[in-house]
């Protein structure tokens, strides 16, 4: 039988109708203050429902302790959950964090649930907030070899490193639109206003020739600094969001490989 030992509960209005969804993950809506379902995958829970408000009344929600909650799945101990969201209707249970998903974590269960709709017990930890500045994370590196310019993606700068081969000649890459990096970070998780957001990334030449890489700018794109990459050199660069169409691209220097 799943149990609870509550460290943390504080009272929130209801934005909407929660009466149904006790032991679920709840949000603070940003706009009002009040808790309601999650309506989208990428929102991180306040805590969890500890009973069953209709909208505007108070409901107790659990931000640090052990608490029931509701399985969207089978979900085995020590899994690290977040909050599933299928419809308006459907939403807050408990789901595996993984992939991205990691970043939105908010328990780790300590007492299985066997299927969907089981009550388990987990721990609430965090919540942390995802910022791509974070020097302890995830990376990953794209190897580039295409013969011709090609269009970086949004996911590909996230990533970190970017190795290009420009097979050939001189190549002129394209950096993702910032409306197009918004849009990422924001399935990344990251919530809020981007504006001030920042990230590193580098691009590395690895041409066996003497073929430069210069990367130019997307829609809404301001590149301060040099931004050529010579062959066997790599350059770093500081992606700086203005706002939610417009970022500043820093060069910060090169260096041989």
């Amino acid at each position: 039988m799943s149990t609870e030992n509550a460290v943390l509960r504080l009272s929130f209005q209801a934005a909407e109708d929660l009466s149904n969804y006790q032991y679920h993950f709840v949000v603070l809506d940003p706009t009002t203050g009040k808790i309601r379902l999650p309506d989208s995958n990428n929102e991180r829970a306040l805590g969890i429902l500890q009973d069953a408000p209709t909208s505007g009344q108070a409901g107790s929600v659990m931000l640090i302790g052990k608490s029931k909650l509701v399985a969207a799945s089978a979900l085995g101990p020590g899994t690290f959950v977040k909050p599933e969201y299928v419809s308006a209707a459907d939403a807050g249970k408990a789901e595996a964090a993984v992939g991205d998903g990691w970043k939105l974590a908010r328990a780790r269960v300590l007492e299985p649930a066997q299927a969907e709709d089981e009550l388990c017990a987990v721990e609430l930890i965090g919540p942390i907030p995802y910022d791509p500045q974070t020097p302890i994370g995830r990376s990953s590196v794209s190897t580039i070899n295409t013969a011709g310019d090609v269009a970086y993606t949004a996911a590909q700068l996230l990533g970190g490193l970017i190795i290009r081969d420009p097979n050939g000649a001189n190549r002129s890459d394209q950096t993702p639109s910032a409306a197009q990096m918004a849009a990422a970070l924001t399935e990344a998780g990251y919530s809020g206003s981007v504006a001030g957001v920042s990230f590193e990334f580098v691009i590395r030449n690895a041409a066996d020739a003497a073929e430069t890489i210069t990367l130019t700018a997307g829609s809404g794109i301001t590149i301060s600094g040099t931004a050529s990459v010579a062959q066997n050199n790599s350059r770093r660069f500081l992606w700086v969001m203005n706002d939610e169409s417009t970022a500043t691209i820093y060069s910060l220097g090169a260096g041989v490989h």
